[in-house]
């Protein structure tokens, strides 16, 4: 698999990990609490490697870095991919965003492997997402995130009320995607690239 990512800037960044390292010393076991912080713009099972870092170069080159804002906390409860409550932090809608993750998706469609796109989902946007581009978030169904972990009825321990008052306004500026290839928990940092930047 292949996760188009954004990262955090410092200050997010240190909150994210904060929150992993408090559920890790609490021995609270979970989802993605191992993984490193970011925020996913696009995953799939590539076919050719090679010619995805070319398609993204070519397909950001006259994108212009941008900020997105972190405005709150939130769950999924009963999330329906990990079977736990997913705790994140909410970035606002950005049209900046959707549009950088449209473009990506639409220039990816080609080198996603088929048999991934045949995954179903009773969601009609998420099957029709999923159809078109082998990953079911893609569109204004998405909701852009950074994640934290998942972690089985979370919303009944007393961290989730801390969690959901933390008051959170941070800005981060979105100049690059960062590429991973991800296998079960690990994830290798294959590239990183620059937005705005023509060859």
């Amino acid at each position: 698999m292949i996760g188009i990512f954004l990262e955090p800037n410092k200050q997010l960044k240190k909150i994210i990990i904060k929150w992993k390292k408090n559920l890790k010393k609490k021995n609270i076991k979970g989802k993605f609490i191992n993984h490193p912080p970011h925020s996913t713009i696009f995953i799939a099972n590539i076919r050719n490697k090679k010619k995805l870092f070319l398609v993204l170069e070519k397909t950001i080159a006259d994108f212009k870095k941008f900020k997105i804002t972190i405005n709150k906390t939130s769950v999924f409860k009963s999330d329906l991919f990990t079977g736990g409550d997913t705790i994140y932090l909410n970035i606002k809608k950005n049209k900046k965003l959707l549009l950088l993750q449209k473009k990506i998706a639409n220039k990816l469609r080609t080198l996603v492997n088929e048999k991934s796109k045949n995954m179903k989902f009773k969601n009609k946007l998420l099957d029709n997402s999923q159809k078109k581009y082998g990953f079911p978030f893609v569109g204004n169904h998405w909701k852009p995130h950074f994640t934290v972990a998942s972690v089985k009825n979370f919303i009944e321990m007393n961290d989730y009320k801390i969690f959901r008052k933390l008051k959170i306004n941070l800005k981060n500026e979105i100049n690059k995607i960062v590429i991973w290839r991800i296998i079960g928990n690990n994830h290798i940092k294959l590239k990183e690239i620059k937005l705005g930047i023509k060859n």
